[in-house]
């Protein structure tokens, strides 16, 4: 994989983790957020055999949001505040770091994804139900961790089950995501001295048509 390749291929990887953290602050705070972008990244979940990283997301386009603040975020001046989605992006990162070299957790991961995946393909798994193994999962596993991810929002929402297991299935999509970005050569080193090349690689994915 060439410099220009590998910078495309950690750019989705990335986009998609800033997509998640997106998504997490909108529902903690609004209660709601649209069905077919969070759909897109809890479905990567399932996407274990994959030839190219788009490929994992269902296509470069459900991840518009998260390019457009990827790139905001590598421009000479950056455009993105330290706000709420950062914070999350960067947690996930961090998670993502520790779950690559945890061989048995990323194993309970990957069998319990097998399961459910199995479980919601015979038969007409509900979202809610979906998102709640999802959340289980995600509990069971990375919540484990020393650092957790304190989402912060409207304690009318965060309060609410059904919200609180989307954000945790959009969180252990976040997670997997960041995952992926190492696998495809992503690190800290990497992302601070590679900003030019990943603003590029934003640039021609979101001209994509």
């Amino acid at each position: 994989m060439n410099a220009a390749d590998a910078a495309r291929s950690q750019a989705i990887a990335l986009a998609a983790v800033l997509e998640c953290a997106i998504l997490v602050d909108q529902l903690a705070r609004t209660g709601a957020a649209p069905p077919e972008e969070m759909r897109a990244l809890t479905d990567s979940l399932f996407r274990l055999e994959w030839d190219a990283v788009e490929d994992v997301f269902g296509g470069v386009d459900k991840l518009a949001r998260g390019l457009q603040q990827l790139e905001a975020m590598v421009a000479p001046v950056p455009g993105i505040e330290q706000g709420p989605v950062l914070r999350y992006a960067m947690s996930l990162l961090h998670l993502g770091k520790r779950l690559c070299g945890d061989r048995e957790r990323l194993a309970i991961i990957r069998s319990r994804l097998q399961h459910t995946g199995l479980e919601s393909g015979h038969c007409a798994t509900r979202d809610d139900e979906l998102a709640a193994s999802m959340a289980a999962i995600y509990q069971d596993t990375i919540s484990t961790y020393r650092l957790r991810i304190q989402v912060t929002g409207s304690a009318q929402y965060l309060q609410d089950e059904r919200v609180a297991a989307r954000i945790r299935a959009l969180l252990l999509a976040g997670v997997r995501a960041a995952v992926l970005w190492r696998f495809v050569g992503g690190n800290r080193l990497g992302l601070l001295l590679g900003r030019g090349r990943l603003r590029e690689a934003c640039r021609a994915l979101r001209r994509k048509p």
